[in-house]
This record gives structure tokens, sequence and C-alpha cells, in this order.
């Protein structure tokens, strides 16, 4: 009774060790594993032995999934240190000029702002408009023939919200385009649970980190 409960022992590990998640503590499991190996041998049937390239076959599977979960562990650590670096790396953007797509704006104070806008090639005619919070068109610019990139410089804005609107013209059709500007970073921040790095600008609010197309200076 006793080499019959060992031996169907052998049959269960088997099938347990098909079914092992790398979340598992597998130093615990291959430790019990050697423990029932010595238990099995101590106690086989010396007229039927037991087949040892089994025992070979599981080691090496447990030493295939320790090397695994050993990958994955450095692989986190990995990653966590690169969102410190990324963090600590951001901070320094405190007080800088940053560039980033903006279709509003909120201003505290009278302020002129300055950008650019990408414009498709072929374009044939490009428009800026900028709306006050009441709806009321407090600036228009046109330029024709463009492409590639255009600079703007807008004159000064009272406090209050904006809204701008870019059309790129081409053969009759319109296509709406998203103004860049220049913002100085007031915050960084990353979220608790994880994700971009998030950089509030003045005016505009949370952006995250990778909508940025230029660094500049304060």
């Amino acid at each position: 009774m006793a080499l019959a409960s060992i031996n169907g022992l052998d049959g269960a590990m088997g099938s347990s060790l098909n079914n092992i998640a790398p979340s598992n503590d597998i130093g615990s499991l291959r430790s019990e594993f050697l423990q029932m190996m010595v238990a099995q041998i101590n106690n086989q049937d010396p007229l039927n032995p037991l087949d040892g390239t089994q025992y070979v076959s599981q080691l090496a599977q447990f030493s295939m999934v320790e090397g695994i979960e050993q990958m994955k562990m450095q692989g986190q650590q990995q990653a966590t240190l690169l969102d410190t670096l990324q963090v600590l790396g951001s901070t320094s953007l405190m007080g800088k000029q940053v560039t980033v797509p903006a279709q509003n704006i909120s201003l505290s104070e009278a302020e002129a702002l300055q950008g650019h806008i990408p414009v498709p090639a072929g374009t044939q005619k490009l428009s800026l408009t900028v709306f006050d919070s009441a709806g009321k068109a407090v600036h228009e610019q046109e330029w024709g023939g463009v492409s590639g990139e255009v600079g703007f410089n807008l004159p000064s804005l009272p406090a209050g919200d904006y809204r701008f609107r870019v059309l790129a013209h081409k053969d009759g059709q319109t296509t709406p385009l998203a103004p860049y500007l220049s913002r100085t970073v007031e915050k960084v921040s990353l979220p608790g649970g994880g994700g971009d790095i998030m950089l509030s600008l003045a005016g505009i609010g949370q952006v995250s980190l990778f909508r940025v197309t230029e660094f500049g200076q304060p």
C-alpha cells in the first residue's frame, strides 16, 4: 500500500508540473519535489525500480520555469528603474518652455502667444482664427501657397478663454489642423496607477510628456 501511494504521487506530480504558473514560489516547489523524489527512491520496489529519466525531465522543467521567472523579475525591475529615471529627468523641465498641439487655451493675464502650424504639402491657403469664450473672432490670419511649417505670433490677448481654428485649403477641400503653442511647464507628475508622465502647462493643463514636440528655454 505504501509503495502504491508513493508511486501514485509521481503521476500526480507530473500533472502538477504542467500547470505551474510563473507567479508560484518555484524555489519552494523545487525543494518539495526533491524531498518527494528522495522519498520515492528510498521506498521504491527493488524489482521494479523507478525511471530516473522522469526526474531529470522534471528537474529540467523546474530550471526552465525558474529562468523565465527570473527574467520576468529583472524586466519588471528595469521597467521600474526606467520610469524613475524618466520622472527624475522630467523634473528638469520645470519652468521651461515646451511646444504641444493645443486647440484651446485659458489666459490668466494678457499675453502675446506664439507657435507654429505643420502644413500638409500642396496646401493652397492656410487660415488661422482665434475665438473668445463668446465665440467672437478676435484674430484672423491667412497664408497662401505654404507647406512645411508656418510660424505665427499673435498680438497680446486679454485674460480669458480662447479657441483656435486652423484650416488647410486645397482644391476646394478644407482640412482642420492643430496649432502648436509654446507653454511653460508648471508641474511634472506621474499617475499613481502608472501611465504617461504628465506635464501641467500654463493655460493648457495636463498634457502627456510624449505629446511634446519641442523643448525650449525658459
